[in-house]
């Protein structure tokens, strides 16, 4: 059984990892994150489930996808790029999967969500998709 301690540290760890960016790793996963985090992935696991309402490659993938959304409101040459070159970015393997995610996050297509911010329109800066999702 993980101790309260345990549990509080690896929320700080995460709170650390959500700041980097090697969630674009492509390969992430529970087995890699818990290594980087010096902790089992049992622990990880629950504490990722308990606290951010998701299993690890969802959480992962959120963060992903609100890395790639924050690149295309606050630069302008991502909304020039090709999806596959976004997808490869935050690191997803494949242009399919990065869309699937990025509009199940989102509720926009990739290519929808850059229209609508070419057409002059922006998302309030203190909006994050990935608690709801």
């Amino acid at each position: 059984m993980m101790t309260s301690e345990t549990e509080t540290k690896l929320l700080e760890l995460l709170e650390e990892f959500e700041k980097g960016e090697l969630y674009n790793n492509k390969n992430m996963s529970l087995s890699f994150l818990a290594a980087e985090l010096n902790t089992n992935t049992k622990y990880l696991s629950y504490v990722i489930n308990r606290h951010k309402s998701a299993d690890v490659k969802t959480y992962v993938n959120r963060l992903r996808i609100n890395y790639i959304v924050d690149k295309l409101i606050n630069d302008d040459k991502y909304r020039q790029y090709k999806i596959s070159i976004l997808a490869d970015e935050c690191g997803f393997s494949s242009h399919s999967k990065f869309a699937s995610v990025f509009k199940a996050v989102t509720d926009f297509s990739p290519s929808a969500y850059i229209k609508y911010l070419d057409s002059g329109n922006q998302p309030d800066k203190n909006t994050h998709f990935h608690e709801n999702n």
